[in-house]
């Protein structure tokens, strides 16, 4: 695994999947997927896919700022600042956090395991 295939994945497949296509997100996520949210809520795959489809959440815009890369072997740490444009049950949400995302590579796919973020003020 490469910083530039991690860099590719996140942008190319889990942020277009985040706004268009959960079922390629449902491939991207790792069965045993783990999200914390900024509130500390945690959720795991099936929640997290339930959310988006039946929660009313959509996202508009997703942009990803100062990332880094770490690699180890099949596993990846990215972090990062993010900004989103979201909408849950049509109200209106801008947000900016720091990330930590970790990658595996399982077979021959990259699979997202683990995301973290942390509010940051606007």
């Amino acid at each position: 695994m490469t910083e530039e295939e991690v860099l590719a994945m996140h942008h190319k497949v889990f942020y277009e999947a985040l706004t268009k296509d959960y079922v390629a997100l449902s491939n991207l996520y790792s069965d045993n997927y783990m999200l914390v949210r900024s509130n500390g809520s945690v959720l795991n795959k099936a929640e997290v896919l339930r959310d988006l489809k039946n929660g009313g959440l959509t996202f508009k815009s997703i942009e990803l700022s100062n990332p880094e890369v770490r690699v180890y072997g099949s596993t990846a740490i990215l972090t990062g600042e993010s900004r989103t444009a979201s909408l849950r049950n049509e109200i209106e949400t801008s947000t900016n956090f720091r990330l930590v995302a970790a990658y595996t590579k399982q077979a021959e796919s990259i699979k997202l395991v683990y995301l973290q973020s942390t509010s940051l003020q606007n």
